[in-house]
């Protein structure tokens, strides 16, 4: 019964989220939580950059104090020649764990940070694509025409009054075209 009243919740709550939240025509409407509300369901960010932001600085923290307490620990070993017990000094490991511990961490966070950059730039040269022809989407899959098969001659064209088409604008923050005098996209001023 439970599941079945939160399923419905969801589908009303995710309807609403559409109408209210989601469209690009309200957030000039919306106070500061609303903006933020809309460019979370949008993605126009990625929360997964201050996420691993702080996982990084904890694990780094975390492997700095595992080999610093090392240092000052014994583990106990058994020795088979003389049926005898002794303890090993962990200082050594220790050591090595403060060193090449936060370097490893370092490399697994940059490796991982190299592929959201990867698709943030995607983003951004999708955006600015967009932005280009305004509006227009790319066709990707458009074919080249035949070489082998010559066009027709074009009927001459009188030559046409010089156009005056003023310098486009682009948003320094997301590279949509600017229109007015703030972003439609991400709303900041030009």
């Amino acid at each position: 019964m439970i599941g079945l009243l939160a399923l419905i919740l969801a589908i009303v709550a995710t309807v609403l989220a559409f109408i209210f939240i989601v469209p690009e025509k309200r957030r000039t409407a919306m106070g500061k939580f609303g903006k933020f509300l809309h460019d979370t369901a949008n993605f126009k960010y990625l929360i997964i950059e201050k996420i691993l932001q702080a996982a990084y600085i904890f694990l780094t923290i975390y492997v700095i104090l595992i080999g610093f307490f090392m240092l000052f620990e014994t583990a106990p070993r058994f020795d088979y020649r003389t049926y005898r017990t002794y303890s090993e000094w962990l200082g050594g490991i220790g050591l090595l764990v403060m060193i090449l511990g936060p370097v490893l961490v370092r490399l697994a966070y940059e490796a991982v940070m190299m592929f959201i950059l990867l698709i943030k730039n995607v983003i951004q040269i999708n955006n600015k694509l967009r932005n280009f022809n305004e509006g227009e989407k790319p066709n990707v899959f458009k074919t080249v025409a035949n070489p082998e098969v010559s066009p027709a001659p074009a009927a001459p064209v009188a030559p046409a009054a010089p156009v005056q088409t003023a310098e486009k604008a682009y948003c320094t923050a997301c590279g949509t075209l600017l229109t007015g005098e703030f972003c439609k996209n991400c709303g900041k001023k030009r």
